[in-house]
């Protein structure tokens, strides 16, 4: 008898949860507001915000900081996903972007990231 269950195939990048000061920048003019980084790998990330749900189409690049200090800018990056957590006043949106081909330093940078700013690892899903 043939399972109808369905099985993904385990994440390619372990993903790790950020630390409380992880942020991201995504670039939208005067207006751009830094989002909390949720959990991060080397493949991409995810980040909460709050309010209505941003364009996909005209998110192309990020920066990741730590605080205040700069730690990987210009990062090409494709939207996966974008939804909706919770229904509160004001809505709060979980998105996710996959990481584009980076430069050497920017991987290297980007891995400095992951090892100084996330915590635990998440299990695998």
């Amino acid at each position: 008898m043939e399972s109808r269950l369905k099985y993904q195939p385990a994440r390619e990048y372990q993903r790790f949860k950020a630390t409380h000061r992880a942020l991201i920048l995504i670039n939208q003019g005067p207006e751009s507001l830094p989002y909390h980084i949720m959990d991060i790998s080397e493949g991409g990330l995810s980040y909460r915000y709050l309010g209505k749900k941003l364009k996909r189409a005209e998110i192309r690049e990020v920066s990741l900081y730590h605080n205040f200090e700069l730690i990987l800018d210009a990062v090409p990056v494709r939207t996966v996903s974008d939804y909706r957590l919770r229904d509160n006043l004001v809505p709060i949106r979980r998105g996710s972007l996959y990481f584009k081909a980076l430069t050497e330093e920017q991987q290297s940078r980007l891995e400095r990231f992951i090892r100084d700013f996330t915590e635990a690892p998440l299990p695998v899903s």
